[in-house]
């Protein structure tokens, strides 16, 4: 890896998405980061195929790669897959459950990221954007979000990838 392709992975790094406060790489939106010569080439996997976001993603993309390398030719590719809420990294987990999102991960639970109680209800299959499902706590009264495509959405919504 090139000191180039270095500069320009931890400029990409430190994108954050749009809606919620944690970067594309930890949320598992950053795919491949590819450098070679003056042509530098990422690849993103939106959260929601139709997911209004991506032109800013996009926007905040481009601008970082050419903070780090502004002579480079930047083109930014759209994967079309499905995102799951397995593609978040460890810290990413965390930084969801700090601020108030459900565990994105294989196996969990919808439990209340505030005081871990199961005693949860969904209020409906979409939140406050097309890649939130809301979710309200019977035991402290909060509401928090769960990311469609993580194992909290699916159970919330009977399975469906709306």
């Amino acid at each position: 890896m090139s000191v180039l392709e270095d500069r320009v992975r931890a400029a990409v790094a430190t994108v954050e998405d749009p809606e919620v406060p944690i970067t594309l790489q930890d949320l598992g939106v950053v795919r491949d980061v590819w450098v070679a010569g003056r042509e530098a080439r990422v690849v993103l996997r939106p959260t929601r195929l139709a997911c209004p976001a991506r032109s800013e993603m996009a926007r905040r993309v481009r601008e970082a790669v050419l903070s780090a390398a502004p002579d480079v030719h930047v083109e930014v590719d759209w994967e079309i897959a499905t995102w799951r809420g397995s593609d978040v990294s460890d810290r990413g987990t965390q930084v969801l459950l700090q601020i108030g999102y459900a565990d994105p991960g294989v196996g969990a639970s919808t439990a209340c990221p505030f005081c871990g109680s199961g005693d949860v209800r969904s209020e409906g299959a979409f939140g406050g954007s097309v890649c939130k499902v809301p979710f309200s706590c019977r035991s402290c009264g909060s509401t928090y979000d769960a990311l469609k495509g993580s194992t909290a959405a699916e159970v919330a919504v009977g399975g469906a990838r709306g």
